[in-house]
């Protein structure tokens, strides 16, 4: 449930580019622009959601994502591009690709399928509270066709794509900043490949240098699938737990765990105690005011913050929006609303007993 901070900065950059005011897209979400993340850190998929939700409400420009996504760095996608680039082939970019996404985006997971002369890629949103809007749909396909078109001195331009964008007007826009046939209004994206396009050899790779990528691009999957089984473990035993009162000692206790020990692996992640804490406490404010009816004092009190008026600002810097517009517009602001369920909670007793 993650997303690369090089990409969401890039994505940043390009919507200031775009003319959309920086500060009011990232408040709440994290830092000042000029104060980057790692390159290489891992944040929730939901910043990124919510950014394109703020981006839409601000511009009057229906192809802002394409627009940003085809114009993103090389260095949004870091190891994952590397490893596409000295590629054998566009075949191989392409499974490439499937196989390291997760280390640019869980947003989403792009599936690559054998299909009569050639190959197809599918998109299947991830299920999230937050809607993912076309706009980050188009942004992501718009930098992927960007970048694989700079990996090949000879075109790469797939034979087709399909976006869930619904206006047929602008149509031709969408294939002229592509440089493909597009359809518009489709179910589920997909981007088709002819054989003869996905064979061609890319000039220039470097099988030795792909090895080392790989090697790393491995490393580095094994090490975001521990942190996140950690803040998820963590998350989880907070639920467990009482909000007015939890501690990191009682949640290392519960974890089995040395209260230094769960410190420095949450710190190693980038994510200390206590923003795990207010994190699990939004999931549970955003559960509570969008599926039921338990009145707002209530919530502060049980998500364990001392004042109403603390509850109101935490809400409002997390979400966008007041305790009382969430509850009153949840169906406008989440998509997914009406499907919102609590997530079954995860055995944590054995999570990080090592």
């Amino acid at each position: 449930m993650t997303i690369l901070s090089t990409w969401l900065d890039a994505v940043v950059d390009q919507l200031e580019l775009q003319d959309l005011d920086p500060s009011r897209l990232t408040a709440g979400l994290w830092g000042p622009g000029a104060a980057r993340m790692a390159p290489t850190r891992q944040v929730g998929l939901v910043l990124a959601r919510r950014l394109w939700q703020r981006a839409a409400r601000l511009t009057t420009d229906p192809l802002l994502g394409v627009k940003v996504g085809t114009s993103l760095p090389l260095q949004a996608m870091n190891v994952a591009g590397l490893l596409m680039m000295h590629s054998a082939s566009l075949r191989d970019a392409v499974w490439h690709m499937e196989r390291y996404q997760q280390l640019v985006s869980n947003s989403g997971r792009i599936g690559v399928h054998k299909v009569k002369g050639g190959l197809e890629l599918r998109y299947a949103v991830t299920p999230c509270h937050v809607a993912m809007h076309s706009m980050q749909i188009d942004s992501l396909f718009g930098g992927l066709l960007a970048f694989l078109k700079r990996c090949s001195t000879r075109s790469v331009a797939p034979r087709l794509i399909e976006l869930t964008g619904s206006d047929a007007q602008l149509t031709p826009r969408y294939a002229d900043l592509l440089g493909c046939a597009v359809t518009l209004g489709a179910a589920q994206v997909r981007v088709c490949y002819d054989d003869a396009t996905l064979y061609a050899p890319f000039q220039g790779a470097d099988p030795a240098l792909l090895s080392v990528l790989r090697a790393q691009a491995d490393g580095m999957l094994r090490a975001q699938t521990s942190s996140e089984s950690l803040e998820a473990a963590v998350r989880a035993a907070v639920g467990n737990l009482d909000f007015h009162r939890v501690s990191c000692g009682d949640v290392a206790k519960s974890l089995g765990v040395a209260p230094r020990t769960l410190q420095r692996r949450l710190s190693e992640t980038g994510m200390p105690f206590r923003r795990v804490l207010e994190a699990a406490r939004m999931d549970e404010a955003l559960f509570l005011l969008t599926q039921g009816s338990m009145p707002l004092p209530e919530i502060a009190e049980r998500l364990g913050y001392a004042e109403p008026s603390s509850f109101w600002h935490a809400v409002k810097s997390c979400w966008g929006a007041t305790p009382r517009a969430l509850r009153n517009n949840s169906r406008d602001l989440h998509e997914a609303g009406a499907d919102v369920r609590r997530r079954p909670k995860p055995s944590t007793a054995a999570a990080w007993s090592s």
